[in-house]
């Protein structure tokens, strides 16, 4: 284990101590707001993930919140959209966004807890994230309309992990009528469904491994995911019902964070195949693998412009981690935060009609 999967290992067996009595197993989570193992995370100070929910979760509905949210202008996109990440610039890990230009950066949630990984609707008017707010790692959703209305107090609990346990990266379906979601299990961590009001739950993996970091084919057909059933951590992807895995890469190194192109044609994902973490590409099918960045630093959580031509991402090659942004061919590479604090975990907005 590298020294950035350790730091990120020990940020979340902290946040569980300090909100349970257990000391989970090893699960993927986000940094800071979540992050873990080798899994897509990086390293912020904080995060917190365990454990998740038992065998077959129970359906648990929670009222969709009507949200009385503060008015505050839309962010105007500076021309090529808006990107939500995680900083804990201002004591703990929160979620921001900001122009792609790095301009107008807003505070999303002011919670005194650890909020993370946070995902776009379809739709662009809710966000699904990462929270120990309850006192154990959960999944919540909360109404932010492109950005411009926000109030994540009253965010709606989708899972129902107890403290000892928790649920995490979710990523929404391209319809808009689904959620994954990673949760541990006595031994591990599965991938569940569940729909945007908690009523419906569905496990899609089964079995005493690590599955992590679920992100979805455009077409909603696929889930490719990380895991460490055979040993190391590797990419596999699965129909959207849980049938047909299958593993994509095989390396010693780990590879993790896989996240889908918007026309589906490539998976951009996380490495340490040469050495350190870098970010590379591969068609879906495993094939034509490509590293994009090339330092000594670590370069995390990749995050795909809506028009596939730009990819977001985080990296400590200037000291702290930050948010960068380069050309899906890995030209052009520039900052876009600049501060001492810790932010990751870039997700683009969804382009709007």
């Amino acid at each position: 284990m590298n020294r950035c999967f350790a730091i990120l290992l020990g940020v979340v067996l902290a946040l569980v101590a300090g909100c349970v009595s257990a000391t989970p197993p090893p699960t993927p989570v986000p940094p800071s707001a979540t992050p873990i193992q080798p899994t897509a995370t990086l390293a912020p100070p904080t995060a917190s993930a365990t454990p998740s929910p038992t065998n077959t979760p129970t359906p648990t509905s929670t009222p969709k919140p009507t949200a009385t949210a503060t008015l505050v202008p839309p962010l105007s996109g500076s021309g090529g959209g808006v990107i939500a990440f995680i900083s804990n610039r201002n004591g703990n890990h929160d979620i921001y966004i900001m122009n792609v230009d790095g301009s107008d950066q807003r505070q999303l949630t002011t919670s005194p807890d650890q909020d993370g990984w946070p995902n776009w609707s379809p739709d662009g008017k809710q966000m699904a994230f990462q929270s120990n707010r309850s006192g154990a790692l959960n999944v919540y959703l909360m109404d932010v309309l492109g950005g411009s209305r926000v109030d994540d107090s009253k965010a709606q609990r989708l899972t129902n992990s107890p403290p000892g346990r928790g649920s995490w990266e979710p990523a929404w379906s391209s319809d808009g009528k689904w959620v994954a979601y990673s949760a541990q299990q006595t031994s591990g961590s599965d991938i569940f469904l569940t729909n945007p009001d908690g009523t419906e739950r569905q496990r899609l993996t089964d079995n005493k491994a690590i599955d992590g970091a679920p992100t979805w084919s455009p077409d909603g057909t696929r889930i490719a995911f990380f895991s460490d059933r055979d040993g190391n951590w590797e990419i596999y992807v699965m129909n959207a019902d849980g049938s047909n895995v299958r593993r994509l890469t095989n390396h010693p190194g780990q590879d993790h964070s896989p996240t889908w192109s918007p026309d589906g044609t490539r998976i951009a994902f996380v490495s340490e195949r040469d050495g350190n973490e870098e970010i590379y590409l591969m068609n879906p099918d495993g094939a034509d693998l490509r590293r994009l960045t090339r330092n000594k630093a670590e370069d995390w959580f990749p995050a795909w412009s809506p028009d596939g031509k730009r990819i977001a991402f985080s990296s400590n090659r200037e000291g702290n981690h930050e948010i960068y942004v380069m050309n899906a061919d890995s030209s052009d590479q520039k900052r876009l935060t600049n501060n001492d604090a810790e932010d990751w975990g870039p997700v683009w907005m969804p382009k709007l009609p």
